[in-house]
C-alpha cells in the first residue's frame, strides 16, 4: 500500500474551503437597507443681506445647525432623499434680529458603485426655504430654494453607520424688493436682498440607520 498522501489531505481540503469561503463572500450581494434615517447635527454659515437705509450689509452669524435626511434606495448605488434641516441664528445690524431659517427639500444622491466601507457620494435637492426674523412688524418668508452636496457614507453593520455631508444652500430671492416687513406694520423696513440669491453652506456629522 502507497503511503504517498492523497490529493485530498487535510492541508489540501483545507485550502479547497478557504477558496470556495473567498469565492462566496465575492458573489453574495452587498447588503441594501430599503430605508435610512440620518439625524444630524453641524455647522451652518453663510447668507448676506443689506439695510436699505444706509446699505450697511446685515449677515446671518455662522452658527450650530441640526436637521433630518430620509432615504428611500433605488439600489445599491442611488437613493432618493428628503432633507430637513434647520439652523437658529441672528441676522448682524443696528438692531440685530434672531432668525430661524429652515430648508425642507427632496432629492437624491449617487454613490460609487465600487466602494462598500468609505462610500463618497453627489447629489442634488430642491425645494423650500422658510426664513422666519424673531421681531414684531416682521414676517415669514418662504422661498425656492435647492441644494448641492457632497460626503461619505461609512456603514458599520448592515443597519447602522454615519455620515458627513457637505452641502450649499440656494435660495432664490428678489433683489430688488424688501423682505419680511408687513405692509400695514408702518415701520421702515430694515431688511433688504443683496442679490438674486441667497447662499448658505453647512457641514454636518449624522448616524445612520437603516431597515
Amino acid at each position: 500500500m502507497s503511503n504517498r498522501l492523497s490529493p485530498w489531505s487535510p492541508a489540501a481540503a483545507a485550502a479547497a474551503l478557504l477558496a470556495c469561503a473567498q469565492a462566496q463572500a465575492q458573489e453574495e450581494p452587498e447588503h441594501v437597507n430599503a430605508f435610512e434615517l440620518t439625524p444630524f447635527v453641524g455647522f451652518m454659515g453663510g447668507g448676506e443681506f443689506e439695510d436699505p437705509v444706509d446699505d450697511s450689509d446685515r449677515d446671518l452669524d455662522e452658527d450650530t445647525s441640526f436637521g433630518l435626511i430620509a432615504n428611500a434606495a433605488v439600489d445599491a448605488w442611488r437613493h432618493y432623499e428628503l432633507v430637513y434641516a434647520q439652523q437658529g441664528t441672528t441676522l448682524d445690524g443696528a438692531t440685530p434680529t434672531d432668525m430661524d431659517v429652515q430648508y425642507l427639500q427632496i432629492g437624491g444622491i449617487v454613490s460609487n458603485p465600487d466602494s462598500r466601507y468609505v462610500i463618497p457620494y453627489f447629489g442634488l435637492t430642491v425645494g423650500a426655504a422658510r426664513l422666519s426674523p424673531d421681531e414684531p412688524g416682521l414676517d415669514d418668508e418662504t422661498k425656492l430654494s435647492f441644494s448641492v452636496a457632497g460626503g461619505v457614507r461609512v456603514p458599520i453593520t448592515d443597519h447602522f453607520g454615519v455620515r458627513l455631508d457637505l452641502r450649499a444652500f440656494v435660495t432664490l430671492l428678489e433683489s430688488d424688493g424688501d423682505l419680511f416687513c408687513v405692509s400695514s406694520s408702518g415701520l421702515t423696513c430694515r431688511i433688504r436682498a443683496k442679490s438674486d440669491t441667497l447662499l448658505q453652506y453647512s457641514a454636518a456629522l449624522g448616524v445612520t440607520v437603516g431597515f
